[in-house]
């Protein structure tokens, strides 16, 4: 009579089959490692060709590739409250103004450096139509120029609240040049705004001084004929005042820019990047040509 009972004896059977099951597992698993094994050994040379090829490929176009240089300037936006014209003459300092400025600011300094304007006046300053070897020197010329270089320069706004300014070129020197050169005119066109705002306005406000001056004090009033007299002295001071003001203003415009960084020559170039490139085309070929010799069956036959 066995001493074992039912129950341990089916623990037993279901042991044996688990033991059974494993080693079977095992066993394909070698096998199939060995089959991957023949399967890479005997098409060793097509695999050394598929991932060389490409390596080697990759090293000689990214030598030959011109390098890219890139250069960074970086600025932050000035108050525009140094605009109040009132500064250079008032008798008393009734705030101080922060030299930096906020978010609404920093966007207006971004449209700017980004408009058409100051990109073509980079084109044009720089000659980059015979720089990018444009054929063309007319109009389509200098637009295709200013395609170029848009994909070139790139402006962007930090986190920070500050706008960035990036060229790449191939030439190092001339990057630099045109990132600083951008700054420059990004500010010019700011304070040609404001000088064209304050040329009109000291204008007008000649005019109606000499008006008042030449009449004595005497204005229309209204639409009527008659004169009403006497304008009193303190009418003629405050246009006085005013084209003090604006003129100082025009004299002095206020900034639009603080230059945070400005723009040096790049001694590495940005790319090509020769190590990556190489490695990525070693890693894709490698793995495309052991996907082929796997799962393509005309590898697998001897």
């Amino acid at each position: 009579m066995s001493i074992l009972s039912p129950v341990n004896r089916s623990y037993s059977f279901s042991g044996l089959n688990a033991l059974v099951v494993n080693f079977t597992t095992t066993k394909a698993r070698l096998l199939m490692i060995q089959d991957i094994k023949d399967i890479v050994l005997r098409q060793r040379r097509f695999l050394l060709l598929a991932v060389a090829l490409p390596t080697l490929t990759a090293l000689v176009v990214s030598l030959i590739i011109p390098k890219q240089y890139l250069s960074k300037a970086s600025v932050l936006p000035a108050n525009s409250r140094f605009s109040d014209k009132s500064r250079f003459t008032a008798e008393e300092i009734t705030e101080l103004y922060s030299v930096f400025s906020s978010g609404d600011d920093l966007d207006r300094l971004y449209a700017t450096a980004r408009s058409w304007p100051v990109m073509m006046k980079m084109v044009d300053s720089f000659g980059l139509i015979k720089h990018y070897k444009i054929r063309k020197a007319d109009e389509k010329g200098r637009e295709e120029a200013l395609r170029i270089f848009r994909t070139k320069c790139g402006i962007f706004k930090t986190e920070y609240g500050e706008m960035h300014v990036k060229v790449t070129d191939r030439d190092r020197v001339l990057a630099a040049s045109i990132a600083n050169a951008m700054i420059l005119q990004t500010e010019r066109a700011h304070q040609d705004l404001y000088r064209d705002y304050y040329s009109t306005t000291l204008r007008k406000l000649e005019t109606a001084y000499t008006t008042l001056s030449v009449t004595e004090g005497n204005v229309p009033a209204g639409d009527s004929t008659r004169s009403v007299p006497g304008a009193p002295t303190h009418q003629l001071d405050y246009y006085r005042r005013a084209m003090t003001d604006i003129r100082m203003a025009l004299l002095n415009p206020p900034p639009a820019l603080v230059v945070l960084e400005r723009a040096v020559p790049s001694v590495k170039s940005e790319s090509p990047k020769v190590l990556v490139n190489v490695a990525a085309t070693f890693l894709v070929s490698l793995f495309t040509a052991f996907a082929m010799v796997l799962l393509i069956p005309g590898f697998k036959k001897d």
